[in-house]
């Protein structure tokens, strides 16, 4: 497919944008030909267990934020097996049509590997950690595993995107996390849970509030995302970002850079990862 080829592999039903529209996130079935999931699959696993091979202790000897999941992040730029899901151009097209935008690059991807025994997800909204204001954003959240309550499925409170960006939840729990879910701003809006099955892929916009059960199964919830913004977003603030200040991204000026590449519509090839990689595990903050 060239850049110039702008048919979506997978089209949308408007009605299934609408019930993004309004409630901040929606499911879609399987994207991935027979077969590509389970290959995809392997190779976070393996990116993963080679990222965290000197790690061995248990959940209960971890840090809160730890115990919430093995979290690792832009495996694309160490893993060539990983690529192509991170830069899965049916997924790509999937976020430019819920954003309503003509073009959509990477701002991440990551591992978030929940292990048997781990706890629930602080409830929170992504875009608040990030200084890029209320840029269009959307998450692809990849389960390579059927999900449920019991090993650590999603809930979203549905339109709590539209109440635009609220206190920011310091989910690492180095501090008392703010409680989001009585922020006045909601409403008394719940939380809504999501069971998936392994191929289907939960979309959440940048600013819905969500949070995840804990898993009290005996394996492993494997869930792999990849997060896409507006390409025409422009950085707003001086606050650290690992991948905007690893690209030079001055205030005022379009995200853009190696590590961010423009995801649709897609190039001939995939993207060259950049030389300067982030840390192994947990959260990048730096450059």
């Amino acid at each position: 497919m060239s850049s110039t080829d702008t048919t979506y592999p997978v089209q949308l039903d408007p009605a299934l944008i609408e019930e993004f529209d309004e409630k901040g996130f929606v499911v879609t079935g399987n994207v991935f030909e027979d077969g590509t999931l389970s290959a995809f699959a392997t190779a976070v696993d393996a990116e993963v267990a080679r990222r965290t091979a000197h790690d061995q202790r248990s959940v209960d000897d971890k840090s809160l934020y730890e115990q919430s999941f093995v979290q690792c992040m832009r495996l694309w730029e160490t893993s060539p097996a990983v690529v192509p899901l991170t830069c899965h151009p049916g997924l790509a097209g999937i976020a430019a049509q819920l954003l309503h935008v003509d073009s959509v690059r990477l701002w991440q991807d990551q591992a978030l590997y929940k292990e048997a025994g781990g706890r629930e997800t602080t409830p929170h909204q992504d875009q608040t950690f990030w200084p890029i204001g209320r840029a269009p954003l959307v998450s692809a959240w990849i389960p390579f595993d059927d999900v449920t309550v019991a090993n650590g499925a999603m809930a979203y409170v549905p339109g709590s995107h539209k109440a635009g960006r609220l206190k920011v939840v310091d989910i690492t729990h180095s501090t008392d996390p703010y409680d989001i879910l009585r922020d006045p701003a909601l409403e008394g809006a719940t939380p809504q849970w999501v069971n998936v099955r392994a191929g289907s892929v939960v979309w959440h916009h940048g600013l819905t509030v969500h949070l995840a059960a804990a898993n009290r199964s005996a394996a492993t919830r494997r869930v792999f995302t990849t997060v896409y913004i507006d390409a025409q977003a422009t950085r707003v603030r001086e606050w650290p970002a690992f991948p905007l200040d690893r690209d030079g991204v001055a205030v005022g000026a379009t995200i853009q850079g190696p590590g961010m590449p423009v995801l649709w519509p897609p190039a001939s090839g995939y993207p060259t990862p950049p030389r300067d990689i982030g840390g192994a595990t947990g959260p990048q903050m730096h450059a």
